[in-house]
């Protein structure tokens, strides 16, 4: 897979984001970077176009592959996406929406993106081939914010 060595992320949209935390910091010995809130989020739905999102999201701090939480109010547009799978592995790239089209020319389909294809999809795009894995291509534009977010 040519994007296994810009893996960044292995995520998981749960119910609970605190319980959730407290579940996986002891098991897995993990440290939590802070808890942000994104509401609403513009995502860009295939069958739906523009749609909303409302989460709360945190990664932890040690990585290289870092474990991200997503709690996802019911109804909006990531519902989409834990219809597919409730995980999904995460990766760098240099242009998301050159991404998406090389994927979509191999059979891949476009679950939901932070923008409309006119727009080139925005800086992340959450993808699938068949039955999975989730593959979500973020854009390494947002990578200096994501890192400042995790060390803070």
């Amino acid at each position: 897979m040519r994007f296994f060595n810009k893996l960044h992320h292995h995520g998981f949209i749960v119910d609970d984001i605190y319980r959730s935390m407290n579940d996986l910091q002891d098991g897995l010995a993990l440290k939590w970077g802070p808890v942000r809130k994104f509401d609403p989020l513009r995502v860009w739905l295939p069958d739906k176009g523009w749609s909303e999102a409302h989460l709360t999201v945190t990664y932890s701090r040690q990585g290289p592959i870092h474990v991200e939480l997503i709690q996802a109010a019911p109804g909006g547009a990531y519902d989409a996406l834990r219809a597919v799978s409730a995980a999904h592995v995460g990766a760098w790239v240099d242009d998301v929406g050159a991404e998406v089209e090389t994927l979509l020319a191999e059979g891949w389909r476009i679950v939901a993106a932070g923008a409309s294809p006119n727009h080139g999809y925005g800086q992340m795009a959450y993808m699938v081939c068949g039955d999975g894995p989730v593959l979500e291509l973020v854009g390494e534009t947002i990578r200096p914010m994501i890192e400042e977010w995790i060390g803070a």
